[in-house]
């Protein structure tokens, strides 16, 4: 039986490809070859890319109508799908789409001259290197987003003097964890990180900034922004590389993303096993809580206190900000089987800072394991950012979905 099915597979397999425009139309079209697995296991493909495409295979039963699988980024030679081998033995067809990269251009963006524009014509963000942050994450259709802009901080550039303005920027940064290594009070953050311009570079619709390296850690910070095809979604890998001799201590990457105060409530899924139960999070500051902290069955929801600052921890790897017309979810993975002591702030993956309502923002911040980090060698993290259109009703049922939990 096995056989017969291997033989159909062999002779339905279309190697072709369908391009979708744009300049694609001008480079070679992909070889598609498939993996026959033993019975009973999955079948793999894999497709010949040119750097810098987003490529989808997609299946069908009569040449018609098709399924695609997920869509890849091309960054090498060839792309590798797996699917789940077919429960039938009539012909199926598959076929590589090859789809354009993302659009970039250099735009003036709030008196920026080289802020950066890039969209995958769903969404766009905007990314400020002279303020060394992605400062929007927002729909197409829209002018603003759920990342938090400051006003006063518009086309200056940045220095170690940022944070005299409460908020600095605003935007999504990256900084060293712990925070108890930064010296001389804790506050600022280290210039290198969070203090000067960054470089930018542009490549297949991918972009790319550079810190210069921190006189006190030695580290130089390398932040890769990409947007998922046809989807709502950025991804944010963050690279930390010693490049000097610094102190011995462990270092680990701590992504912060301002975004503005949410009109229905900040959300957080509650981990199996969580590590700070029977509450499911840990107070932070010693006095100020946020706002109306609810605790359900697999899941915490709260606001901004508008009074005083406030900030509780969490063992999350994702969080979840819903506003008036859009939502947003991030997610940092922790680490599994990670003791706890390799995370900051008593086990932390995950953290949620409020700021009174003076300057009305919040902070979703994730933290990657810290590590012994000796010169030459890098750690890396990559943070991911979904949009979604809300609509009146429910918002904890909303948020159940976004987080992508069940209904209790």
């Amino acid at each position: 039986m096995f056989d017969r099915l291997a033989k159909s597979l062999r002779r339905c397999l279309l190697a072709m490809a369908l391009f979708s425009g744009g300049s694609v139309m001008s480079q070679p079209a992909p070889t598609v070859q498939l993996a026959l697995p033993a019975p009973g296991t999955n079948l793999v493909f894999t497709t010949s890319t040119q750097s810098g495409n987003f490529y989808t295979m997609q299946t069908s039963s009569n040449l018609s109508n098709w399924t695609s699988f997920t869509p890849l980024y091309g960054s090498g030679a060839n792309l590798s799908w797996t699917n789940a081998g077919p429960a039938k033995t009539n012909a199926e067809f598959f076929r590589a789409q090859v789809n354009p990269t993302n659009f970039v251009t250099l735009t003036n963006y709030h008196n920026w001259s080289d802020a950066i524009f890039l969209s995958n014509g769903v969404v766009e963000a905007l990314i400020i290197p002279d303020a060394g942050r992605v400062m929007q994450f927002r729909f197409s259709t829209s002018n603003t987003g759920p990342f938090w802009e400051n006003p006063l901080m518009y086309g200056q550039t940045s220095t170690p003097n940022n944070w005299i303005t409460t908020g600095a920027f605003g935007g999504d940064k990256s900084w060293p964890s712990p925070q108890t290594n930064w010296g001389s009070g804790n506050w600022p953050p280290p210039s290198g990180f969070d203090g000067e311009p960054y470089t930018y570079g542009i490549t297949n619709g991918v972009v790319t900034i550079a810190s210069p390296v921190d006189p006190t850690f030695g580290i130089q910070v390398t932040r890769t922004i990409q947007l998922l095809f046809n989807q709502a979604v950025m991804q944010i890998n963050t690279v930390f590389q010693r490049v000097s001799a610094s102190t011995k201590n462990p270092v680990g990457i701590w992504t912060i993303t301002q975004v503005s105060y949410p009109t229905a409530g900040l959300y957080v899924p509650i981990a199996t096993n969580c590590i700070f139960a029977p509450t499911d999070y840990l107070p932070l500051t010693t006095t100020n809580l946020p706002a109306n902290i609810t605790t359900y069955s697999n899941m915490i929801s709260f606001g901004p206190n508008t009074t005083n600052e406030s900030e509780i921890g969490f063992d999350a790897s994702s969080l979840a900000w819903i506003g008036q017309n859009w939502a947003m979810r991030i997610d940092g993975p922790r680490v599994a089987g990670v003791n706890k002591t390799n995370y900051p702030d008593s086990g932390c993956s995950s953290a949620v800072y409020t700021n009174p309502n003076s300057v009305p923002y919040c902070e979703m911040e994730f933290f990657a394991p810290m590590t012994n980090l000796p010169v030459g060698q890098s750690i890396s993290f990559t943070t991911t950012y979904n949009l979604f259109h809300i609509t009146t009703g429910n918002h904890y049922f909303q948020a159940l979905a976004i987080l992508g939990l069940p209904v209790p």
